[in-house]
């Protein structure tokens, strides 16, 4: 006899259900919504903190005091492998999280799973903590992000609301690292977004992002933004402009150089981790960090808060505060901090840790600006102030990067208090985007994304094929070879598999490569000789749009299907697969218009809508809709076939192929009569 469960917790989910109800009438989920939006500032707010005490506890801990050379290689080394275990539950943790929260945005309707907070708090601590080169801010967009997707799934609210709290807690992080929530409302709207498009979206931005940087700030304390201008800094003459503006062009190729840096570094890294793993690949990424620390320890960790080095703990305060020098040498030395800050990021970042690239544009839009400002003053011999130039490369560099000007100078602006810079701000952040628009480079965050294949645009307009997954299409059946197979016995798979190719396993049937009919040209006796071992490859859960991005990227009319887990070839995706993808895409997004259309019904107690689609082997198929036998309180409302949506009657035959949206009460029965399993079974 099944035991029942407490009365606390029946009472709690009879709440949350009679919630779920009360948000289904008209008028009521907005109000709903901001208080969602408070309670995903004040958690992300909280999570900020957490993180920003967690990375000053480890540097605390870890280091010693003065830090001796060795422990400057062995630290990060040490640090790098033990948030590399740590990633294995929770990969997504891994990398700067404004990219993994874009591509949550705009694949899975903004759900996170509900460990991805904790965990990546834990992840960027230890590994800021440690040294690795690069950010909190990033992580913290996706930890906020996290924070407002698992409270959207608690109530719960449709897809749009959850991007809005993603959003949401995207811009609270933003605000706690800062004390910024003008510049992290902006941030969100300008990355996440796409632009002012709804006023509800808006109204939850502008308020979790308040209540995370008041709540931030007030366990935290007045310090919590991590640096803070100086006095006085202004604009000279109005002469001066054109000097901002030259510095805004130089910006452009200091974010040229994180992307390239990006690139190579992932490439190396990627390689690295399918030999060895992810611990030992972020190991050797601390390692490398360490080593180049040996000289120029100001790379450790994001510029703000160090060990206890020779020389200053917050190299950016330094920088603003002009503390490297006036003269050549000063200048030289801040290039060199840029050049070595650069390259220690794209280590860390390319191997997988959990640190951002937010921080490092503005260390080394630092020292640029700084650099520059020396450089003005002696040729020039006017009163230039490098500090002014240092803070205003900041949001130059970090606006040509992430391709995100409004949030580069509001940032500057709250963080100074001061109009006397807006010009300068807005001359340099200008010419620098301009600039990049017109080379017609992506973000670093959109870049990273296609090199994912996604296409990041407003949510509505996702392409159809982002809407169907790999497994629900790929050919299972597809035939395969393993390695010790002859020449002979791959050339009879390949005419088997009615295509141009197989591909070539292992014993425990993982992917070792591909075989096509060109390459049976080649010499060798085995498959694994034969067979072409730079093979894309995607998982049942990857959407279609994604094989077919890989399957351009190397001109090849099918990639291999592995289970994300053991790698074990699961299917193969064909050209024809993708056809039938983009029908079954265009079907759902027909369903998506109509459900919303037609969304009313749901305030009816106790249905909701079902979605199916009958295919060969269901029993309904070629069998008329008045014989089916429908469970009680149950209506189709559609059928969708060939791109069409057809209003059924009782004489209307089901096809396979068709995709029904049934109003039920029943939703396992119906599913069962679909499919034709047991409902039991299920």
């Amino acid at each position: 006899m099944p035991t029942r469960a407490p009365v606390s917790v029946r009472r709690l989910l009879a709440a949350l259900e009679g919630l779920r109800r009360q948000l289904r009438r008209e008028g009521t989920i907005e109000p709903v919504m901001l208080g969602l939006g408070v309670a995903t500032g004040l958690g992300t707010g909280v999570l900020a903190w957490a993180l920003i005490e967690l990375v000053e506890l480890v540097l605390t801990t870890a280091w010693s005091v003065p830090v001796p050379p060795w422990q400057l290689i062995v630290v990060p080394t040490v640090g790098g492998l033990v948030v590399g275990l740590l990633l294995i539950r929770v990969p997504e943790a891994a990398g700067g999280g404004v990219v993994t929260t874009m591509e949550t945005v705009a694949l899975q309707g903004g759900r996170f799973r509900a460990r991805v907070p904790l965990v990546g708090t834990l992840a960027t601590g230890l590994a800021l903590g440690t040294g690795a080169s690069g950010g909190r801010e990033g992580p913290i967009v996706m930890i906020g992000g996290a924070v407002g997707s698992l409270l959207a799934r608690v109530i719960p609210v449709d897809e749009d609301r959850t991007r809005a709290l993603v959003a949401a807690g995207a811009a609270a992080g933003i605000g706690a690292s800062f004390n910024a929530p003008i510049g992290g409302m902006l941030f969100a709207i300008e990355l996440l977004l796409g632009g002012l498009r709804r006023a509800g979206s808006l109204q939850v931005v502008v308020v979790a992002s308040v209540v995370g940087s008041v709540t931030a700030r007030q366990l935290v304390g007045a310090n919590l933004a991590p640096f803070r201008p100086r006095p006085g800094l202004e604009l000279g003459s109005p002469a001066e402009l054109l000097l901002y503006a030259l510095l805004g062009l130089t910006a452009v190729l200091v974010a040229s150089g994180f992307r390239r840096g990006d690139d190579l570094s992932r490439r190396l890294f990627t390689r690295l981790r399918g030999r060895i793993g992810r611990p030992l690949s972020l190991a050797l990424s601390g390692a490398v960090v360490g080593v180049v620390a040996l000289s120029l320890p100001e790379v450790l960790g994001d510029g703000s808060s160090l060990p206890a080095i020779d020389g200053t703990r917050r190299p950016i305060q330094a920088m603003l505060d002009v503390r490297f020098g006036l003269d050549w040498a000063g200048a030289a030395f801040l290039l060199l901090l840029l050049v070595a800050k650069l390259f220690t990021t794209s280590v860390s970042t390319g191997a997988g840790a959990p640190v951002g690239v937010f921080a490092p544009t503005l260390f080394t839009g630092a020292a640029l600006g700084g650099a520059y400002g020396i450089v003005a003053a002696n040729l020039l011999g006017t009163e230039v102030d490098p500090g002014a130039f240092a803070l205003v490369g900041m949001a130059a560099v970090f606006s040509a990067t992430a391709r995100a000007p409004l949030t580069g100078i509001l940032i500057v602006f709250e963080l100074t208090r001061s109009y006397e810079l807006v010009l300068p701000l807005m001359v340099a952040v200008g010419a620098a985007t301009l600039v990049a628009e017109l080379r017609g480079s992506d973000s670093i965050y959109l870049h990273q994304l296609r090199q994912r294949g996604v296409v990041y645009g407003q949510p509505e307009d996702l392409d159809v094929l982002q809407l169907v997954t790999v497994g629900e299409v790929m050919r299972r059946d597809h035939p395969v070879v393993e390695a010790s197979a002859v020449r002979d016995e791959v050339a009879a798979a390949i005419d088997a598999s009615g295509g141009h190719g197989v591909a070539v396993t292992a014993s425990d049937g993982r992917l070792i490569g591909v075989v096509t009919v060109r390459d049976l040209d080649r010499e060798g006796d085995t498959a694994e000789q034969l067979a072409t071992r730079r093979v894309v490859t995607v998982t049942p859960e990857d959407p279609v749009f994604r094989a077919v991005r890989r399957m351009a990227a190397l001109d090849v009319g099918r990639v291999p299907v592995v289970d994300p887990i053991t790698r074990r070839v699961v299917g193969m995706m064909r050209r024809a697969d993708v056809v039938r993808a983009y029908q079954r895409g265009i079907d759902r997004s027909l369903g998506v218009q109509q459900r919303r259309a037609t969304g009313q019904l749901r305030d009816l107690t106790g249905v909701g809508f079902v979605e199916l689609f009958v295919d060969e082997t269901s029993p309904l198929a070629g069998v008329a809709v008045r014989d089916v036998a429908w469970p009680e309180r149950t209506v189709l409302t559609s059928v969708r076939r060939h791109g069409e949506v057809v209003m059924p009657t009782g004489a209307t035959t089901l096809e396979p192929g068709d995709g029904l949206v049934v109003l039920t009460g029943a939703a396992a029965e119906v599913r069962a009569l679909v499919s034709g399993q047991d409902p039991a079974a299920r």
